[in-house]
């Protein structure tokens, strides 16, 4: 039987339902028999770590706006794979499709609570959501708290309600001391903090914390007192007032806010709080919840019907909406050694009794009783085509997968697939001689020569000093392979005119960059736009023949499309469109790169020259210096060039754009500029594209794949070569993004 899932919620910065999916599918994958068959469906790319372990399963196609695409296109690709029966994890699912399917309600708020959504989602949710119910086989939901709201507001007969709870991050456990102090140092939590996990959006509630946060302070002279509060979550939607009542509080310093946050660093920062506080004024589930419990971490929540539920007796409740009660209960835990380990006990115990294996085997039962069974069952099917292609009949289905767990770093090889391998696996060896081998190499890759200054400041795996690396390539197993031009530059043997074209480059670069400067100089003071920085080859002052400036740009925070917008059109009236080039934007709260921690994207980041916003840039640095370590361990920022002042009058043409009204402009330019993109990336062969809130990155092909792939068979070839302590060899299951 072949089940089909949409997966469309999967993005690089996914939220709760994104990570309902996720761990759903990893379960289904997990559990399925030899004869089932899983296909994924989205309007695009998932995430670069879900392409790499789902790569066999995808199949992508159609818009990039998820409602239309939901009843235009997803019927279309149902038909095309053959499925027998379908998972819509995200409420929605086609009108008028054949095939058999359930849909996931995770809770009726928008019904309950209408006043805490915008105008698009009641508009079409509200309107969408009876006429699914009724088509669907099933109303599949998460707790026995909206079953019963499903079941009293949707009118849907108990019996065609299908319980599929969530679970904790099979990776979640309580965190070792080393783990937790990692993340708390990159971070920069030095005090003991109370966390917050969700989107900040009305539902979950936030002012109530932030005014029981205040009661806590107020209690002079306690533990309690001398604990920070750390945000976490990405932006949602009417949060004007909420972003005000935080920025009053980050001067004092007790306060962190830190934007989205990637799973594999929530177990630390969750395993390092005092206590999780969730105040939401109504949940379906409230998966943070559980999974704070399974690292450890005691939990405060609101008192509702969800909640209590789920967490079964193990978290402290206090009434919604009371700040005085939400802080005294906190407060109690911090103070009370005893109390905040019976509550860790507690949480522990109850989070062992949620498993998405159970939930994913539930799920097949029901499936394959009511699966529809086609006349011709297709073969299985190649990876990320627009149209289904059955394979080879030699290509037999892989059989069942393990438990795949983000902790494993467990991956779905796939022949169509370069095998990167991780950091340790392409670097690591017992002579540092290697990693001046594999730097030189990489550089190689671009026809780039390096200095001896340079290979030390960005030596994969390895800290030298310039003068060890001068040593090393005097003396075998280097000397045979790498040559020191007089200059001081590092080549292969035999690609030594390397050096010359360098410094022709050079030349060019300067030139290119003193013929655009007044119009960077204006891009820099656009509004909206906090920094700019130099990336590509511009950045390596290595510019080819043709005008081509790479721009990586941060916006303020919630205006990345407004700032892309502003971009564009400055571009195109400078007739500077096609020279000026934005191929990564962020805003200020997503500047940890949550795509893609992998050699390419970390040498893009070392090599970043900022133009303007250098307070911005070393931020960015902060909070992408971890993960770019484990690549270039002696990892120094590059130095300004010549940093451009903004305009004065650049806060002053963002005021008609403040509060609602800019909200509202943001939020249709992103989805005309992700319709856009979408549809021109569409029509590329291989696109690597990012169009998520809060971030652009917009490359039309994929050249950090072929590059890796590239970097790895020549390190490959090397190795038959080298004389030196034997490098490892990659593990093929391994993978870096």
């Amino acid at each position: 039987m072949r089940l089909a899932v949409e997966v469309s919620t999967c993005s690089a910065e996914r939220t709760g339902i994104g990570y309902y999916t996720e761990h759903l599918v990893d379960g289904l994958l997990a559990t399925r028999a030899p004869s089932d068959d899983v296909v994924l469906i989205s309007n695009g790319k998932p995430a670069a770590e879900l392409v790499d372990r789902w790569q066999r399963y995808l199949h992508t196609g159609g818009v990039p706006v998820r409602s239309i695409w939901m009843q235009r296109d997803a019927p279309r690709l149902l038909a095309e794979v053959g499925a027998g029966f379908a998972v819509f994890p995200n409420y929605l699912a086609p009108i008028g499709v054949r095939c058999p399917f359930v849909n996931v309600v995770h809770d009726l708020a928008i019904i309950r609570t209408p006043a805490f959504f915008n105008f698009s989602k009641l508009a079409l949710q509200r309107s969408l959501l009876p006429m699914v119910v009724r088509e669907a086989t099933a109303v599949a939901t998460v707790s026995q708290a909206s079953r019963r709201d499903v079941v009293a507001l949707l009118g849907v007969p108990e019996e065609r309600i299908l319980m599929l709870p969530g679970a904790p991050h099979p990776a979640c456990r309580p965190p070792s001391e080393a783990e937790v102090a990692e993340v708390r140092q990159r971070f920069r939590l030095e005090r003991p903090y109370l966390l917050s996990v969700g989107t900040l959006e009305p539902r979950k509630n936030l002012p109530t914390l932030l005014r029981a946060f205040d009661h806590l302070l107020a209690r002079g002279g306690t533990a309690a007192a001398d604990v920070d509060l750390v945000i976490v979550g990405g932006r949602g939607w009417r949060d004007r007032e909420l972003r005000g009542e935080i920025g009053k509080r980050l001067a004092t310093g007790r306060v962190h806010t830190l934007g989205y946050v990637a799973e594999r660093d929530l177990i630390g920062l969750y395993g390092g709080a005092v206590a999780l506080a969730y105040p939401s004024h109504f949940e379906g589930f409230g998966l943070p919840v559980i999974e704070a419990m399974a690292c450890g971490t005691a939990v405060v929540a609101s008192d509702v019907e969800a909640l209590r539920e789920i967490s079964g007796g193990a978290a402290e409740l206090v009434p919604v909406g009371d700040a005085a009660a939400l802080g005294d209960a906190v407060a109690r835990l911090v103070d009370d050694p005893a109390a905040h380990a019976a509550a860790r006990a507690r949480g522990l115990a109850r989070a062992a009794a949620f498993s998405w294996e159970a939930t994913a085997e539930r799920l097949w039962r029901f499936a394959r009783a009511h699966a529809r069974t086609p006349a011709t069952q297709p073969g299985p099917l190649r990876p990320f085509g627009g149209v289904a292609t059955p394979a080879p009949a030699s290509a037999a289905r892989p059989p069942a997968a393990g438990p795949v767990t983000p902790s494993a770093g467990a991956r779905v090889p796939s022949p169509t697939d370069a095998q990167v391998s991780s950091p340790a696996d392409l670097l690591a060896a017992d002579d540092p001689s290697w990693a001046v081998l594999a730097t030189v190499v990489y550089a190689d890759l671009f026809d780039a020569p390096v200095t001896a200054d340079e290979a030390a400041r960005a030596c994969l795996g390895a800290r030298l000093s310039p003068a060890e690396v001068r040593a090393r390539v005097a003396r075998p197993p280097l000397e045979g392979l790498v040559a020191l031009h007089p200059s001081g530059h590092l080549t292969l043997r035999g690609r030594e005119p390397l050096v010359a074209r360098q410094a022709d480059g050079a030349v060019r670069t300067a030139e290119l960059l003193a013929r655009h400067r007044r119009v960077i100089s204006a891009l820099a003071s656009l509004p909206f736009v906090r920094m700019l920085a130099l990336s590509g080859g511009t950045a390596h002052r290595n510019a080819r023949g043709g005008d081509d400036i790479d721009l990586f740009v941060v916006a303020s925070a919630g205006r990345a499309y407004t700032a892309y917008t502003m971009l564009f059109l400055a571009s195109t009236l400078t007739r500077r469109r096609g020279i000026l080039c934005p191929n990564y934007l962020v805003d200020e709260g997503h500047l940890q790169i949550a795509y893609h921690h992998d050699l390419f994207t970390a040498h893009q980041a070392i090599s970043l020259v900022p133009l303007a916003g250098i307070e911005i840039f070393d931020r960015f640095v902060a909070a992408n210096e971890a993960w770019v370590r484990d690549f270039y361990p002696a990892y120094v920022p590059r130095a300004a060039e010549g940093p451009l002042a903004p305009s004065p009058v650049q806060r002053l043409a963002e005021r008609p754009f403040r509060w609602s009204l800019g909200d509202e402009i943001e939020r249709v330019l992103s989805v005309a500029w992700r319709f856009h993109l979408g549809r021109r990336a569409a029509r590329s062969p291989q696109p690597d594209l990012v169009l998520d809130p809060g971030i652009l990155k917009l490359h039309l092909s994929d050249h950090r794949r072929h590059v890796l792939a590239r970097f790895e068979e020549r390190l490959a070839g090397l190795r038959s070569l080298w004389t030196g302590p034997r490098p490892a060899a990659p593990a093929p299951e391994a993978a870096v993004g």
